[in-house]
């Protein structure tokens, strides 16, 4: 799990600096020489989606994920558990239909052979961020309610990162 975390954390990072790169090279070109690439605000978009489903695993590792964190502070002992327990199995519930969903997507975006206007590439190697980050939140979600299952959790709520 460490390689995944590191790998998750990784491809995050670099794509986010390889949109930032071309973002400043794309604003540099359009205010100081009157020219612009076509393809840099597609791009831009497409790295941002990846980021977007990615992130969200790592936010679901990280147990930032949806929650209420006013209720579950004033909440104690196994009520609270309950809460956790009913949040993640939700969640948990929630990726898997987006899981087969999206990849009814994708198979039906490359069936039909569908490319991006600029960059001109497969879109559904765009679409493959919805079920892998799904499928990353997803086994995420699972470590976390097994913890919390034999009370090992490991988690911090938001409240208590951010106090940190």
């Amino acid at each position: 799990m460490k390689y995944l975390n590191k790998v998750e954390e990784f491809l995050i990072a670099s794509t986010l600096l390889i949109v930032t790169v071309v973002l400043f090279v794309n604003i540099v070109l359009r205010y100081g020489f009157s020219n612009n690439t076509s393809w840099a605000e597609e791009f831009i978009r497409y790295g941002m989606i990846w980021i977007a489903f990615i992130g969200s695993s790592v936010c679901f590792r990280k147990g930032m994920h949806v929650g209420v964190d006013f209720l579950s502070e004033l909440l104690k002992g196994k009520v609270k558990k309950g809460l956790r327990l009913f949040v993640n199995l939700a969640s948990m519930v929630f990726m898997v239909f987006l899981i087969k969903y999206s990849i009814d997507l994708v198979l039906f975006t490359q069936e039909m052979g569908q490319i991006t206007p600029s960059l001109q590439i497969p879109l559904f190697y765009i679409y493959l961020a919805i079920p892998i980050g799904s499928a990353l939140s997803l086994l995420h979600l699972t470590i976390q309610t097994v913890q919390i299952i034999r009370n090992k959790e490991k988690v911090e709520t938001l409240a208590e990162t951010i106090q940190d």
